[in-house]
């Protein structure tokens, strides 16, 4: 991933919810402390990286991002919200240049994994927080497809429960006539498992909108999420690690899209 003669700003949406279940303490001890992993293109070898994260108990995040795939940054703005599990951070890359790099991912159990995208290339990355240190995996850490069928069961969980307490009338809700209804969010996130699952399952389909084109009230969607997140769980687990994780940074991406629809009509999402 050519990085050179770019500004960085790393925008990282990492679903963190469960992680302050199994720590059992703050979410400042979830959250500080040194992670390292990897991170690279599709398909390529993955690279080393090492996050250094600092909470400081009121929302904001401090720290530093080193490594050959992204150059030695400073964390600029970094916000943690403890209620949905969302950080965000912005990393400004000493290396001359300016680039965007967006990072999606989840944390289950002291390991984040998901996607990262920089201009117009994409990768992925797993880190995981170092041992000895509060809220750490314990020793072994927890693999990869655990965590992914983990995050994936947190947030599809949510999408489901969203879907269900959205009143059938509001299915045609839109905050502005530029963006999707509530039922289209719904039936997209749907299109999206039928893809990534399939990929994950060995077929190779393309991207297709059916669910999205077609009905999308209450009664219908309903129907077919529910098939969408079943055959997802059918290849949790797998080794096919790329389209599971990218799946999961998806939902992730798409479930912030729903609180703030939720939001708009007085609603409480079901991750608060």
């Amino acid at each position: 991933m050519k990085l050179k003669g770019l500004l960085v700003v790393c925008c990282v949406l990492l679903r963190a919810g469960s992680i302050l279940a199994q720590s059992g303490g703050s979410a400042a001890d979830s959250m500080s402390g040194t992670w390292t992993g990897q991170m690279g293109p599709n398909g390529s070898t993955l690279n080393p990286v090492t996050m250094e994260l600092k909470f400081d108990g009121k929302g904001g995040v401090s720290g530093t991002i080193t490594g050959p795939t992204l150059s030695p940054g400073e964390i600029k703005i970094g916000t943690f919200d403890s209620k949905t599990g969302a950080l965000k951070l912005e990393v400004a890359v000493q290396d001359g240049g300016n680039t965007i790099a967006f990072l999606e991912g989840t944390i289950v159990q002291g390991t984040a994994i998901g996607r990262v995208n920089v201009g117009n290339q994409s990768g992925l990355f797993k880190i995981t927080k170092n041992a000895g240190e509060a809220g750490a995996q314990p020793a072994g850490g927890i693999d990869t497809a655990t965590a992914l069928r983990k995050g994936f069961d947190q947030v599809s969980g949510w999408v489901t429960k969203a879907a269900e307490m959205v009143p059938a009338d509001k299915y045609t809700y839109r905050p502005t006539q530029t963006v999707r209804t509530f039922g289209q969010l719904i039936a997209h996130v749907t299109d999206a498992h039928n893809y990534y699952c399939a990929r994950a399952a060995g077929r190779n389909v393309q991207w297709s909108e059916e669910t999205e084109k077609g009905s999308t009230d209450k009664a219908t969607l309903a129907q077919k999420l529910k098939q969408s997140i079943d055959a997802c769980h059918a290849v949790y687990g797998t080794s096919q690690v790329p389209p599971l994780m990218e799946n999961v940074a998806h939902t992730s991406l798409h479930y912030g899209n729903i609180i703030t629809y939720m939001r708009m009509l007085g609603l409480v999402p079901p991750s608060s």
